[in-house]
């Protein structure tokens, strides 16, 4: 931690100091309003010693402000450079809190008691304005303290060094947090990746089982078609053979008819042999 001494939080140095350690509550830790400024006030009257946690320094004040020049310290670079518009609003805000008790009261909705509380409400509230307004330093003030505070090389050297140095590390954090980023990116499209490969192979292995399918249809397709005209064809020779064996019968009946009747012609005996045993006068 940088250690540093200065003599008072009047000056240009120590006016500076002072804002840093606004800045460094209220910007970089976001600490609660109320305790920073009563914070800022104590360091402001018999602060001894400045911590600034973001710029890792320490500063040591030689002798403290006092009451007066204290509160005069922290209403001219806090309060009137920081809080001056907040101010104003909590003013607005009493008159409207002063009328609505007021029209309230004559419409007979409030006692007098109620009112006299909004009227003390914006008595307050103007009397932070008194404060803030009576402590408004000059423009011209701010000037030559800036321009007292820019005229010290050495101090505004360091800072911008401290500055450029700050800017490094945090753009190296960024960097290093963006290559993390990108490298659990790259780990997440690499998994994707071997899914969608698997996932398609899975499909391939399933089109071509389909294709399988198809030709396996094709084929059954086939053999039903051969099947049926073998059926056919078995159907015609059973035909043909029935007309074979018609024709065959018919042609052997005729032969024996054919025979029958030249025997019967030729004279030959066509009884049968039982009936040739019986008398000559009976045939």
């Amino acid at each position: 931690m940088n250690q540093k001494t200065i003599s008072n939080l009047g000056t240009p140095s120590g006016r500076r100091v002072y804002q840093d350690l606004w800045h460094d509550l209220i910007i970089e830790q976001r600490s609660a309003v109320i305790p920073s400024l009563l914070r800022l006030l104590r360091t402001a009257i018999s602060g001894a010693e400045v911590r600034l946690v973001s710029k890792d320094a320490s500063y040591s004040i030689g002798h403290p402000l006092g009451l007066r020049h204290g509160f005069r310290l922290f209403m001219e670079e806090i309060i009137v450079r920081h809080y001056f518009n907040n101010v104003q609003a909590l003013v607005y805000f009493g008159a409207v809190l002063l009328l609505l008790f007021l029209g309230l009261r004559f419409a007979g909705l409030l006692s007098e008691e109620v009112a006299l509380i909004g009227i003390g409400i914006e008595a307050c509230m103007l009397l932070i304005l008194f404060l803030v307004l009576f402590y408004s330093p000059e423009d011209d003030h701010h000037e030559i303290v800036e321009l007292e505070v820019a005229q010290d090389p050495t101090a505004s050297d360091e800072e911008d060094a401290r500055d450029v140095i700050r800017e490094v590390l945090d753009e190296i954090e960024d960097i290093g947090g963006t290559y993390a980023t990108l490298g659990m990116k790259m780990e997440q499209l690499a998994r994707a990746q071997e899914e969608s490969i698997r996932e398609l192979a899975q499909r391939v292995g399933a089109i071509q089982g389909l294709n399988l399918l198809e030709s396996h249809a094709e084929r059954l397709e086939t053999t039903n078609t051969l099947l049926a005209q073998l059926t056919t064809a078995i159907d015609g020779m059973n035909q043909r053979i029935d007309m074979m064996f018609g024709k065959e019968l018919e042609y052997h009946v005729r032969r024996e008819m054919e025979r029958i009747l030249r025997h019967g012609t030729n004279g030959t005996d066509l009884t049968l042999p039982t009936e040739q045993h019986q008398p000559r006068t009976e045939r």
